[in-house]
């Protein structure tokens, strides 16, 4: 994911995946192998990703972790008395706040469309045509917000000037 290091979202330090075994027990644990892009996602990023997702349970320690989004989503559909539930193979692979949720269902193919659920609006919609879509806006929306100054770059050491260009915060002193 070296555009995440180009958009200076994260620095190759701070990238971390699964591993095959990790994903193996996800497999295993849910009785269906995971789509193509979500399993290269899980394997490039799944760990950490930087400033990417900041605020949304997206990327894990541990497979038990990620594991327990679904009975987490379901537990928000019941609590707000949601008449639909979830396909029997679908995957919730991120929640925000505890107020919304996204999934995928396995299949559905290698790359997946993302379904969207928000607390109080009624049944989920589908919000992404692709896993791969849903990714990279959400590295161009989160590489926008830090040009933005919305993310500050305090794990980098710098800002970003009007141009874009990465700036330290300490000057480097030249002799």
């Amino acid at each position: 994911m070296s555009v995440l290091c180009e958009y200076k979202i994260a620095n190759d330090n701070e990238i971390h995946g699964f591993t095959e075994l990790e994903v193996g027990r996800c497999e295993q644990s849910i009785g269906f192998v995971l789509p193509f892009q979500y399993r290269e996602f899980l394997l490039t990023i799944g760990h950490d990703a930087g400033l990417l997702f900041q605020g949304t349970d997206i990327l894990f320690r541990n497979v038990e972790n990620l594991l327990e989004l679904r009975k987490e989503a379901e537990d928000l559909l019941e609590e707000n008395e949601e008449t639909f539930s979830l396909p029997s193979d679908a995957f919730v692979f991120s929640m925000h706040q505890g107020y919304e949720f996204n999934y995928f269902v396995i299949s559905e193919g290698n790359d997946p469309p993302v379904y969207q659920y928000v607390e109080g609006n009624g049944n989920s919609e589908l919000f992404w045509g692709s896993f791969s879509l849903f990714l990279r806006k959400s590295i161009n929306s989160c590489a926008q917000a830090i040009k933005d100054g919305v993310i500050p770059l305090q794990w980098w050491g710098g800002y970003l000037d009007e141009n874009g260009k990465v700036m330290n915060f300490f000057p480097t002193i030249s002799e």
